[in-house]
């Protein structure tokens, strides 16, 4: 018996080394966990989430539980893609996961529609508050294909990867407002119409017109504009934007009333590898009022992704509203300003150059970045009675239904530097906080007496700072964005003119309230309201050859509210 042990001992003796030199050479398994939500902050149950290997072949699959919550063993250590799709929604993609073995990484997936991503009303650019899992429009690459469908009561079904068509989605958009902003007075109707499907097509036709009553009714303004986005490749996308927009009570140089805006928004973004992204694209707009002016607005943007969490990049632009990819996501064009001089029509024309680096989590970022503006034409925003006699002299677009005008300053150059930072707060609430220092435009000999008859400006170093929330409140589902940036209120151009937070200077606010009135049944009503400078901070007084007084003003207060209804 003794001989028998010592010899089962002996055995695991020599296997011991064997098994700990396996054990060794086994890979650790690596994970991927997060919480799939929607566009509401909503934890997703039953939603597939896959591990896709970078030819989008299938490497791990996991289904969400009641909070929304996924995990994925058994990865082997590489780069992976994660992606989230369930009935109703489009799907969603993290790519450029690099997994280490024994690794877990967190990867928390966002999945919307269209009309959520679409952001149709109001039209702004993305903002630096968005949080890290939300995508400007989720139609990424030609891999976005449909996984689940409903089924039944509630069923979730999933299809087989096969010759069957792609899913697509639709969204009916009726809003009715009321603004007085420039280019925007009057009681405003649209109807939007957006389509998409998961295999990268998308679609956004949108018509509106607005009346105005009074005694500056001159007919009524119109729009319209057509957003169409298509794969290209299986590395990236193209996105164009083509809009119209009459605006009969503008006024110009001599009393010329009509102004006309027609413009071609393009770009095409290329995905080279995991470690660079290019955007190239371009901005062509034609303006009328008495003459004509046809200009071209190029951008491009290349960023370089050294790590998961730092990406350094470089971008060039000549136009405010269209820098990237992102700015064409809405079928609500901006109206291109420009001046009538003479017999030419003069657009606001500039260069924008910055270099950045940013760090990035899974909660938030920051970022440092180095810019350097050459503004030629710079347009200052004003407000007041504007007269014939004071566009006598030219380089003013006025709007005679509200009151607010756009003029031409003179041109100047800035260099600075720019800090931003974001954070997600909880599940609900997202901050961001962003300095800048740089040149800006202040008014320096404001005529006196009417026999003057030109204000000169002069650019000068200042600094500004702003600071931003996005809440949602999930018991009422209300939405509110708010924001406040200070600046030299001397000044009558933000800091940094092509910094995305510059257009919304001092104290601004957007709410969006969902309302349900089930005796009528409508389920699917929206009450908006947008303030820009609430306050009315920052205006800057000027006399001119009339002897009116009007102001100056980085952005003057623009207020719009209404109802919209989605079918």
């Amino acid at each position: 018996m003794k001989r028998v042990r010592l010899q089962s001992v002996s055995l695991l003796l020599v296997l011991m080394p064997v098994a700990i030199s396996v054990a060794v050479a086994q890979p650790k398994g690596a994970a991927v966990s997060g919480i799939v939500r929607d566009a509401q902050g909503i934890p997703q149950m039953g939603a597939l989430v896959q591990a896709l290997l970078p030819d989008a072949t299938p490497a791990g699959m996991a289904v969400t539980d009641l909070k929304g919550h996924y995990v994925i063993r058994n990865l082997t250590p590489g780069k992976y893609q994660v992606r989230a799709s369930a009935a109703l929604f489009l799907p969603s993609m993290r790519g450029d996961l690099r997994l280490r073995a024994g690794a877990q990484a967190i990867v928390n997936l966002t999945l919307t529609t269209l009309f959520e991503e679409s952001r149709w009303l109001p039209a702004e650019r993305r903002q630096p508050d968005e949080p890290a899992d939300e995508w400007t429009w989720s139609l990424r690459t030609a891999a976005n294909r449909p996984i689940l469908r409903l089924a039944g009561d509630q069923d979730v079904v999933l299809i087989s990867p096969g010759p069957e068509a792609p899913r697509r989605v639709s969204h009916t958009r009726v809003e009715v407002a009321t603004g007085d902003g420039f280019g925007g007075g009057g009681v405003k109707n649209t109807v939007t119409y957006g389509t998409a499907g998961s295999d990268g097509h998308g679609t956004l036709v949108r018509a509106g017109s607005s009346a105005v009553s009074g005694p500056y009714a001159m007919g009524a303004a119109t729009e319209g504009s057509v957003v169409y986005q298509q794969p290209a490749g299986m590395f990236g996308y193209t996105r164009t934007r083509v809009s119209f927009q009459d605006h009969p009570e503008m006024m110009g140089q001599g009393g010329a009333s009509g102004y006309q805006a027609y413009t071609v928004d393009s770009a095409e973004v290329m995905n080279f590898g995991d470690m660079l992204s290019l955007e190239v694209g371009s901005s062509l707009r034609a303006v009328r009022m008495g003459a004509a002016s046809v200009e071209a607005r190029p951008f491009v943007k290349l960023a370089m992704h050294p790590s998961d969490m730092l990406v350094l990049s470089y971008r060039m632009a000549r136009s405010r509203e269209t820098q990237s990819a992102d700015d064409i996501d809405a079928a609500d064009a901006p109206l291109p300003v420009a001046v009538l001089q003479g017999d030419r029509m003069l657009q606001e024309r500039g260069t924008h150059q910055q270099f950045a680096a940013t760090l990035r989590n899974s909660k938030g970022s920051i970022r440092t970045a180095y810019y350097r503006d050459s503004i030629d034409r710079p347009m200052v925003a004003g407000i007041g009675p504007v007269t014939g006699s004071q566009l006598a002299h030219g380089t003013m677009l006025a709007d005679a239904t509200t009151g607010t005008a756009r003029m031409m300053g003179d041109a100047y150059t800035s260099v600075g530097w720019s800090v931003s930072a974001g954070e997600q707060i909880g599940q609900k609430l997202w901050t961001t906080l962003e300095l800048n220092t740089g040149d800006a435009l202040s008014v320096v000999n404001a005529p006196q007496t009417p026999s003057q008859t030109t204000t000169r400006f002069r650019a000068g170093r200042t600094k500004s700072a702003a600071v931003g929330i996005r809440a949602l409140m999930p018991t009422s589902g209300t939405q509110l964005r708010a924001s406040y940036r200070w600046q030299d209120e001397k000044t009558v151009t933000p800091v940094n003119l092509f910094s995305t937070m510059s257009r919304q200077p001092y104290l601004s606010l957007s709410v969006r309230q969902p309302l349900r009135v089930r005796r009528f049944r409508l389920e699917n009503m929206e009450a908006f309201l947008d303030v820009t400078n609430l306050l009315e901070q920052g205006y800057q007084p000027y006399l001119s050859s009339d002897g009116r007084t009007l102001y100056l003003a980085q952005s003057p207060r623009m207020l719009q509210a209404g109802l919209a209804f989605t079918f």
